[in-house]
C-alpha cells in the first residue's frame, strides 16, 4: 500500500458537557459516551449516523439508541473489541460502513478505542502515513499503547 504523507488531518478538540473527549478528525466526530441529555444537541450539529462500539454488557444502551433514532439518527452497535483487543473483523466492517456523505459520531466509553480504531480508518481510508496516524489518535483520545500495535497488525495483514 502506498501511503500519501501529504494527507494533512488536525484534530479539533470540542467542549460540550455531557460528552467526554469530544473531538472532529477527517469530517468524524469521535467521542466517549454521551448523556442521553446531549442527544438533541448531537443532532444539531448535523449527526445522522452513530456507531457505538462499545461491548456488549457494558452498559444498557436501549435507552441511547431510542433516543439517537427519536431524533433522527441511524444507530449502529458494532463492538469494536473481542478477547481484550481489536476485532479485524468488525475494524474492517467500520471502516467500509463509513459514508463521507453522511455526519458520522463514533463512540466509546471514553474514545480511546475510537482512537485505536482511528489509525486504521486514517491510513486506509484517508491515506496517511501510520505515524502521523498515530499522532492524530494521540491527540483524540488515545491513551491505550497496546493499540498501536494492534491497529499496525491489521493495516500490515
Amino acid at each position: 500500500m502506498i501511503y500519501n504523507s501529504e494527507v494533512n488531518m488536525q484534530t479539533e478538540t470540542i467542549n460540550m458537557p455531557g460528552v467526554n473527549n469530544l473531538y472532529k478528525v477527517a469530517g468524524l466526530y469521535l467521542a466517549g459516551q454521551p448523556v442521553l441529555e446531549v442527544i438533541p444537541k448531537l443532532k444539531e450539529m448535523g449527526i445522522t449516523k452513530v456507531y457505538n462500539i462499545r461491548s456488549e454488557g457494558e452498559l444498557d444502551f436501549s435507552e441511547h439508541e431510542a433516543e439517537f433514532k427519536k431524533h433522527g439518527m441511524e444507530y449502529i452497535f458494532l463492538p469494536i473489541m473481542l478477547d481484550g483487543a481489536l476485532n479485524p473483523a468488525a475494524i474492517k466492517q467500520l471502516n467500509t460502513m463509513i459514508d463521507k456523505n453522511e455526519t458520522n459520531f463514533i463512540h466509546c466509553g471514553s474514545a480511546n478505542r475510537v482512537a485505536g480504531w482511528l489509525i486504521t480508518y486514517l491510513v486506509q481510508n484517508e491515506g496517511m502515513d501510520f505515524e502521523q496516524a498515530v499522532s492524530v489518535a494521540q491527540n483524540s483520545g488515545l491513551k491505550s499503547v497496546e493499540f498501536i500495535e494492534q491497529a499496525q497488525n491489521f493495516i500490515n495483514a
